[in-house]
């Protein structure tokens, strides 16, 4: 814990020297600490930042400290608790610079820090957190950026941390400096018990991501004048799909296809050496942006991103640009193209678990594997999620998860497949959990076959755990798809209940954030503009833009306290919930329209619970508790451990109540 002792005496050092204006959200100090506070003023506290964190570090963190053991080191994991039982799990969802970012002075926006976000575990753990997942927390690029800051995902290094997550408050920036914030924020995470998960993009890069000086033959590039009009090949009448074996005539045989391919061309290197030596010597030498000298020299461009379905409604990403792990096109390809054309990338070749050439680019695949393997080291990360996991090929995911394994057997494993059908390929790679679709399927909550569709269909579908999120970065926000509270409460709750999954967390939940993040799933560019055009955040996306959590939201508590409750409720029956074998899945009770009812009870213990809620927005529905219970185990005593109205709960038991109001829902006990 070198680390953060390391910050806590640079704070305390400056403490006494501070006398400006320093504001916080009130809703950031939930450990209720007076040190450092000047003053409260609507939501916000005004505090002594040097004086305020080094207390909340040295007596809210370090204090659970045990002494003689790293805090950084994953070998020295086991011994302080931090085994894999994901089912048993709370995940946190964080993107840094938006988590932590507020107004602390006058004027201009602050950026999220490992630093302040240090100053919130405490909070996260009274959520019942033990995994926060990063999003990329890398050097990433402003060139063709969207937004006003660029997205963290346009990567323009992924061997160096993004500078803007240092904190001011600790000096001026420094690699080395800030390489001690962020083994200071794992250090304090894994002394509160909660794991760190990095969120690892390798099937794209930025446009002038810095690998284009020394491999510019790693990347596709297009003429330059096409760069503004460019788009992914479409085919005519056919619905979104991913292109396999049995429909990749379609694509290539599509109208305009010739006209798409006639905008690549060779790299730089190749079209012209001796003025590349000469350009990259320049870069080199004056620093300037390799693509900007490519682009002004040459005429072309790396070809911007795209999704790798045909006829996806996403426009370009044309921020990132693709990798090429192959030199050569895949067998299929050949028979519509010849040796001669310039390297090229339609959506087939970006689906690399289906598609792949034989001349293997194994220099990147080094670099590549390597990766996380160098963070695990250096850091102390306990786990990753893939990014696009799905469209790397399978020797790549392979060795990737090989590579983590030798360092830490308990590395966590997350791929990003959305199809619990396709669960069972991530399992044999080696993943622990997935994404799944549960966001989308709470969508149809109030719809005669939601039961079936999240329990049959979703979760017990998957060979692994996948997340239980009611919202994700990608996707719109909970409070604005469930604005009546009382929907919101209850979908909360089943979260937390549902089996096979490991509860989700994105952050601004617990403030009812209503704006999205990204668009990228289940959204339209019309999806950004929820808030009232008066709020300094309308219009922004946290992907590109610089934006801060409603950290002021009169809702907040009451989330929160959900949250809270929910959590402590699981807790009590985690050992139960955390086994798939325990779930009973009851054919009749999926079959109902309007009721939700899930039990779980294990032989072993004679223990269980049981969730039962009224999805209809209609009115009262009737319902006989001990009827719902599975008959082997209707014998058994019952308790209600949670309903709305705590008064109402006995009234069930005794049968002087059998309907559940709109919305309605218990929770309880079988012993």
């Amino acid at each position: 814990m070198e680390n953060l002792k390391y910050i806590l005496g640079m704070l305390k050092n400056r403490k006494d020297s501070f006398n400006g204006k320093y504001f916080i959200p009130k809703a950031w100090n939930a450990e209720g600490i007076n040190k450092g506070i000047v003053y409260e003023q609507k939501g916000e506290i005004c505090i002594n930042p040097y004086e305020y964190f080094s207390h909340l570090i040295e007596n809210h963190i370090l204090c659970y400290a045990v002494k003689d053991i790293s805090y950084l080191e994953a070998v020295d994991l086991k011994r302080i608790g931090l085994t894999l039982n994901l089912k048993k799990s709370i995940i946190y969802s964080m993107l840094i610079r938006t988590f932590t970012a507020w107004y602390h002075t006058e004027g201009a926006l602050s950026s999220g820090t490992f630093l302040k976000t240090i100053s919130l575990l405490p909070y996260l753990k009274s959520l019942g957190v033990d995994i926060i997942y990063l999003l990329p927390i890398f050097e990433y690029s402003t060139r063709y950026k969207k937004g006003d800051l660029g997205s963290p995902y346009a990567i323009k290094n992924i061997y160096k941390l993004d500078k803007n997550l240092h904190d001011p408050l600790l000096g001026e920036y420094t690699e080395s400096m800030l390489e001690i914030q962020f083994k200071a924020f794992v250090e304090a995470c894994h002394i509160l018990g909660i794991k760190v998960m990095v969120d690892f993009v390798f099937r794209t890069v930025s446009r002038d991501n810095d690998l284009l000086a020394e491999h510019p033959d790693w990347f596709y590039w297009i003429d330059l004048k096409n760069s503004d009009s460019f788009s992914a090949p479409s085919v005519d009448k056919k619905e979104p799909f991913a292109v396999d074996n049995s429909s990749i005539a379609c694509l290539y045989r599509s109208k305009g296809i010739e006209r798409y391919l006639s905008q690549f061309t060779q790299s730089p290197d190749k079209i012209h050496p001796e003025k590349w030596q000469m350009l990259v010597k320049r870069h080199k030498e004056t620093g300037e942006n390799i693509l900007d000298l490519i682009e002004a020299e040459f005429s072309i461009t790396t070809v911007p991103g795209f999704s790798e379905v045909v006829n996806d409604s996403q426009p370009p990403w044309t921020d990132v640009t693709f990798l090429k792990f192959y030199f050569d096109v895949h067998e299929e390809a050949k028979k519509y193209i010849t040796d001669q054309h310039p390297p090229y990338i339609m959506q087939d070749g970006v689906r690399l678990s289906v598609f792949r050439g034989r001349l293997e680019n194994k220099e990147l695949r080094e670099y590549i594997t390597g990766v996380i393997p160098y963070y695990q080291r250096k850091f102390g990360i306990d786990g990753a999620r893939i990014d696009m996991a799905h469209a790397l090929s399978p020797d790549l995911n392979t060795e990737i998860i090989a590579e983590v394994k030798l360092i830490n057997e308990n590395f966590i494993l997350w791929s990003e497949e959305f199809d619990p059908g396709k669960s069972k390929n991530a399992k044999a790679y080696g993943y622990h959990f997935i994404s799944g679709d549960t966001w989308a399927v709470y969508n149809s909550f109030n719809k005669p076959f939601f039961n079936k569709k999240l329990i049959s269909d979703s979760l017990l579908r998957s060979e692994l755990p996948m997340i239980a999120s009611l919202e994700t970065p990608d996707t719109p926000r909970a409070a604005l798809m469930y604005k009546n509270k009382r929907v919101l409460s209850l979908l909360t709750f089943l979260n937390y209940f549902i089996p096979n999954s490991v509860p989700f967390i994105n952050n601004g939940m617990e403030a009812m954030e209503i704006q999205p993040m990204n668009l990228g799933l289940g959204n339209t560019e019309e999806g950004r503009f929820v808030l009232n055009k008066k709020d300094p955040m309308y219009g922004k996306l946290a992907f590109f833009d610089a934006y801060c959590i409603h950290w002021k939201s009169k809702d907040f508590q009451w989330m929160k306290n959900n949250l809270i409750c929910a959590c402590r409720i699981r807790k009590s029956f985690i050992d139960i919930l955390s086994k798939n074998e325990n779930f009973i899945e009851q054919p009749d009770a999926l079959k109902h329209s309007s009721i939700t009812f899930l039990c779980y009870y294990d032989k072993n213990v004679r223990k269980g619970c049981f969730f039962i809620a009224n999805r209809s927005e209609q009115g009262k529905v009737s319902i006989d508790i001990k009827k719902l219970i599975p008959e082997h185990i209707r014998d058994k005593n019952l308790a209600i451990l949670y309903a709305p109205d705590d008064t109402k709960g006995k009234e069930f038991l005794e049968g002087q109540r059998k309907y559940l109001e709109p919305y309605e829902f218990l929770i309880g006990s079988i012993q």
